[in-house]
């Protein structure tokens, strides 16, 4: 982890296209990529992949404009413009997103941006999980958001994400200042982008790095603690044989994918939001073709 992506140093500064660009990027590309148990362009499972996909440039547009919102502005516009577009939103995506570039765009720390985070910014997610449902990952949340408004005007949104913290994984990185983000995803993703020098294994290496030491909120909150730690067991595993760099890795990358997908309680859905952060991380640290020069060809079968 570099110093610029402790809480307290600013984010390298973004313009609105550079915001944008790595945005879309990192949305693309994990969508995209084939991470076990969860939605890729290889299986659909919440939503379509294709209409996974219509959403992203309403997301990213409304990312890039984030200097002159609020953060629960932004989550709101980037939610309504995706579901205009799409049908859907990302909610998870979205509020990881916000705060991130809301400190790019401004070259302040993110920690200032979530300690900045206001009454009004509750209401604004209120309102847009009202307009989508808070859905199968967000009721924890929508919970939390409503006792802090109940509370009065003292209590912010930062204060209903901590309400939430054991709960959401979106709850916890903003009362906890991206921990798991800045910690574990963005430098798994970015060893494992040094080391393959291709966008789809590193995706996935850095996924299972994730999986294997923070157990997933949602197969928590679906399966129980005790399945969930099993599952971070069995991505260590996986870790152990390879991951994706041996052949025997990526034999037991595919056995995990079966085994999660045979049980749909088991699916890890809380791990893709960090991994989409890190890449728009890495993607606004070492500008877009960071990312964008590593995506090749899939080999011949």
């Amino acid at each position: 982890m570099t110093e610029g992506n402790t809480p307290g140093n600013p984010l390298p500064y973004a313009s609105p296209p550079e915001v944008a660009t790595a945005a879309a990027s990192a949305l693309l590309l994990v969508y995209s990529a084939p991470m076990p148990g969860i939605d890729s362009r290889y299986s659909d499972v919440t939503a379509a992949h294709e209409t996974r996909l219509l959403g992203v440039s309403a997301l990213a547009a409304a990312v890039s404009e984030a200097a002159s919102h609020t953060v629960g502005k932004t989550f709101l516009e980037a939610v309504l413009g995706s579901r205009s577009v799409a049908g859907y939103a990302d909610l998870r995506v979205a509020g990881y997103l916000a705060p991130l570039a809301r400190a790019a765009l401004l070259g302040e720390s993110l920690g200032k941006v979530l300690a900045g985070l206001s009454h009004g910014d509750a209401r604004l997610f209120a309102r847009a999980l009202e307009v989508t449902g808070p859905g199968p990952f967000g009721r924890a949340l929508d919970e939390a958001i409503n006792v802090a408004l109940g509370a009065g005007r003292d209590a912010t949104l930062r204060d209903a994400m901590r309400f939430a913290v054991g709960r959401d994984p979106m709850a916890r990185e903003y009362a906890r200042d991206f921990e798991v983000t800045r910690d574990l995803a963005r430098p798994a993703l970015f060893g494992a982008l040094v080391r393959v020098e291709a966008a789809r294994p590193a995706l996935v290496q850095a996924y299972l790095e994730v999986l294997a030491e923070v157990p997933d909120l949602d197969a928590i909150n679906r399966g129980g603690r005790k399945e969930a730690e099993e599952i971070s067991r069995m991505a260590k595993g996986v870790l152990k044989s390879g991951g994706v760099y041996s052949r025997r890795g990526l034999q037991a990358i595919s056995n995990l994918d079966g085994l999660l997908r045979a049980d749909r309680r088991l699916a890890p859905s809380a791990t893709e939001p960090p991994v989409v952060a890190a890449a728009f991380l890495l993607s606004l640290e070492h500008g877009a073709e960071f990312l964008n020069y590593r995506v090749r060809p899939a080999p011949g079968r």
